[in-house]
């Protein structure tokens, strides 16, 4: 039990002194080596200690790959905190190398068995595999979470220019089919009354009952004019203006999403890809009146 307190000890006081002694170096010594400490402290004897004894448990039969399995096993449990602490997983990663080692270290020095310099050599090789694949590992799922993309397909009616409007989890509705990792989203033109003899009568919506994928989300999506036979002609990103993401709630509290979009074919532009065109904001705003009014009654 001494030397797990030992070793819990050195990783918490080496990660929280590289902090500090940083901080001195930039001129810019602040409270954030203490919090380091702290949870470094907290993760090292609450959590680091336990899983040494774990280690040992799994390990006390095994001669020549106790070391790699040993070390594996602290690496493991050290980066599995990434799912409680997410971004700070890193640093949970660093505070179990530095356990081991030093727990490693202390075995070698009260052992009756020297260890050669080539088994020192392929442990020391084997222990920065290991660390550098849970780095690895973990910025790859960080990555994953935060680098979503909407993977979305819409298919426009050809020639068509105006606002669109897709509305998600509407009941009753049919989901977005796929095609591979991307969502089609076929969008229809109606005709608003309360924009009879305009030039922006004509609007462009899609009702569905899959989910919004917006959470962290890249917009990855793809445009694409269809004519009757069902021919796809690619739609350039200056010629669409991606809108708002929004949602409202009915009265038994069910939420329903929504994104907008502008689309043109003979003002294709800089400034129309970032700021649209102000005929079609007023144009989405009478269309999203009516259609909020519209699904409140019947959800």
């Amino acid at each position: 039990m001494r030397r797990k307190l030992k070793s819990a000890l050195f990783s918490t006081l080496m990660l929280s002194g590289f902090f500090f002694l940083s901080g001195v170096i930039e001129g810019a010594v602040g409270a954030f080596s203490i919090v380091v400490l702290f949870f470094a402290a907290v993760g090292n004897f609450l959590y680091g200690i336990p899983v040494s004894f774990l280690s040992d448990h799994l390990t006390r039969k095994l001669m020549k790959s106790r070391f790699i399995v040993a070390g594996f096993i602290h690496l493991l449990f050290g980066f599995l905190t990434a799912f409680v602490i997410e971004g700070l997983g890193i640093f949970a990663g660093v505070c179990s190398l530095l356990f081991f080692l030093f727990e490693e270290l202390q075995r070698k020095n009260r052992s009756q068995f020297k260890v050669n310099r080539k088994t020192i050599f392929i442990n020391g090789i084997i222990t920065i595999c290991l660390f550098s694949l849970g780095i690895y590992g973990l910025l790859h799922f960080m990555g994953t979470d935060s680098e979503k993309e909407t993977n979305q397909i819409y298919l426009i009616p050809s020639g068509y220019e105006g606002s669109i409007v897709v509305y998600y989890d509407v009941s009753k509705e049919p989901p977005l089919k796929k095609e591979g990792k991307f969502s089609v989203i076929p969008v229809k033109v109606e005709n608003l009354e309360a924009l009879a003899d305009t030039d922006i009568e004509q609007y462009g919506i899609t009702l569905t009952s899959s989910p919004m994928n917006d959470e962290g989300a890249t917009i990855n999506d793809k445009y694409y004019y269809v004519d009757e036979t069902g021919k796809r002609t690619e739609i350039d990103q200056y010629c669409t203006s991606y809108g708002t993401n929004g949602s409202f709630s009915a009265d038994d509290e069910k939420e329903i999403q929504y994104t907008t979009l502008q689309i043109t074919k003979t003002d294709c532009s800089e400034q129309f890809y970032l700021k649209g065109k102000d005929i079609y904001h007023t144009q989405l705003d009478e269309v999203q009146n009516h259609w909020m009014n519209k699904l409140l009654e019947e959800n």
